[in-house]
């Protein structure tokens, strides 16, 4: 391993100075508080980005498999065989094919909320 020239070690030392004087000057430090009131922040806007990317995906594990039995006869069973065909015949036109509607969208929706009400707090914080 070689050694640095000598004048060559110093000015990185200064300029290693000159850049950690200004980071303190234009970045102040993070303090808990910060982070604390931060992190709300930053789950929010996680929940409502991975809450669209599962929305917009619709993964195939989401998938909600057809209800209909494999050995599906109209013509056999009872009442209750008849009853429960027909009532999930019935429902089938309003259930949802893939969750990841629902599961996204109920993330973009909590995220937004965490978002909206963490933002309103430092609005009315900030005036006192």
């Amino acid at each position: 391993m070689t050694q640095l020239p000598a004048q060559l070690r110093d000015r990185t030392a200064e300029i290693g100075s000159e850049i950690a004087e200004r980071f303190d000057r234009y970045m102040p430090r993070v303090t808990d508080d910060t982070r604390d009131r931060a992190l709300p922040l930053a789950l929010g806007a996680a929940l409502v980005a991975i809450g669209i990317a599962i929305w917009r995906a619709k993964p195939s594990m989401l998938q909600i498999p057809d209800a209909t039995p494999i050995d599906d006869r109209s013509n056999r069973g009872g009442y209750l065989t008849r009853a429960a065909r027909k009532s999930r015949d019935g429902l089938k036109p309003i259930t949802p094919d893939n969750l990841s509607g629902s599961i996204g969208r109920s993330l973009v929706f909590a995220g937004g909320a965490i978002l909206v009400t963490r933002l309103l707090d430092e609005l009315s914080s900030s005036g006192r």
